[in-house]
C-alpha cells in the first residue's frame, strides 16, 4: 500500500506528455546526466530574438530573448550549452538564481548573470531576511514578482525559458509564475520533487488547464531522489490551439506558439 501512495507510483500513473515538438533537443554538456535539459525547438530563439531587436511584433523593447535559470548548485551545463547551441552570446541573456555562492564557477563573457538569491513565495520579504538585517539586498529569497521588478523586466514581452530546479520551491511559487505583473513564460522546464497532496493537482492543472500550456516532455530523474524527482517540459500555446485541436499530440507551428515579439 505504501508503494501505491508513493511519488514514483503517482507519476507513473498521472500526467503524460500530450504534445510533440518536432525539434526537441537536450541542451547542456554531452546531453547526459542531471544537468542538461530538454528544450522545445530551441533554434526558434534565434529568429525571435532578431525580430524583437528589429522592432517586429506588437511589443518591442529592443531586447532579445531572456532565460531564467532557478537553482544552480554550481552546475552551468545547461546555460553554457544553450549559449553554445545558439552560436552567439547576444541572442539570449541568461539570469541564474541560487542563494549559494557559485558565481566564481560561472563561465564569464557568455551573457550569463548570477544573482545570489533563491526563489520564495509572496511572503519572501517577511520571512527570509537574514536575522538582524533590514537591507533588502541582503535577503536570501525574493518572490518571482520581486525578481522581475528587481531586474527591470516588467515590460519584457516574454521570459522565453524558465528553467527551475529549486528542491521543492516549485510547490510554493508556481502560482506566482502567472501573475499579471509577470511577463508571459514561453517554456517551463521544471523538476518536481515528491508529490505533496496539498499542491500537486493544483500545480499541474494550474499550468496546463488554467494557463494554456501543453506538456512536451517527462523524464524521471533516476540518478537521484529514488525516482521521486521528475523533469517536465511545458510550452505555452495560443488559446485557439486548444479550441481547434483539443491540445493533444500535435506539432508546434508559428501560428500556435504564444510568442510575443
Amino acid at each position: 500500500l505504501n508503494y501505491f501512495n508513493s511519488p514514483h507510483a503517482f507519476y507513473q500513473t498521472n500526467y503524460e506528455p500530450n504534445f510533440s515538438c518536432s525539434f526537441e533537443r537536450r541542451i547542456g554538456g554531452n546531453g547526459n546526466g542531471d544537468g542538461p535539459k530538454w528544450v522545445c525547438d530551441p533554434h526558434r530563439l534565434i529568429r525571435i530574438s532578431e525580430q524583437r531587436k528589429r522592432g517586429g511584433g506588437s511589443s518591442n523593447t529592443g531586447a532579445g530573448c531572456v532565460v531564467y535559470s532557478v537553482g544552480s548548485n554550481g552546475d552551468f551545463q545547461f546555460e553554457v550549452g544553450l549559449q553554445t547551441m545558439l552560436g552567439s552570446y547576444d541572442i539570449c541573456e541568461i539570469h541564474i538564481f541560487d542563494f549559494g555562492d557559485y558565481e566564481e564557477k560561472m563561465p564569464k563573457g557568455m551573457n550569463m548573470h548570477y544573482h545570489q538569491w533563491g526563489l520564495g513565495g509572496n511572503d519572501a520579504s517577511k520571512s527570509n531576511e537574514k536575522e538582524g538585517e533590514e537591507d533588502s539586498d541582503r535577503r536570501y529569497f525574493f518572490s518571482f514578482q520581486e525578481t522581475i521588478k528587481k531586474l527591470g523586466h516588467e515590460n519584457r514581452p516574454a521570459i522565453d525559458i524558465l528553467k527551475i530546479d529549486c528542491e521543492k520551491c516549485e510547490w510554493r511559487t508556481y502560482s506566482d509564475w502567472f501573475e499579471p505583473s509577470v511577463p508571459m513564460i514561453q517554456q517551463i522546464l521544471v523538476e518536481t520533487h515528491n508529490s505533496p497532496q496539498q499542491f500537486v493537482l493544483n500545480f499541474f492543472d494550474g499550468i496546463m488547464e488554467k494557463n494554456d500550456y501543453v506538456m512536451f516532455h517527462k523524464e524521471p530523474n533516476i540518478q537521484f531522489s529514488n525516482g521521486d524527482a521528475i523533469e517536465f517540459g511545458f510550452l505555452k500555446l495560443e488559446k485557439n490551439f486548444f479550441q481547434a485541436n483539443g491540445g493533444g499530440n500535435e506539432e508546434v507551428s508559428d501560428l500556435t506558439l504564444k510568442y510575443d515579439v
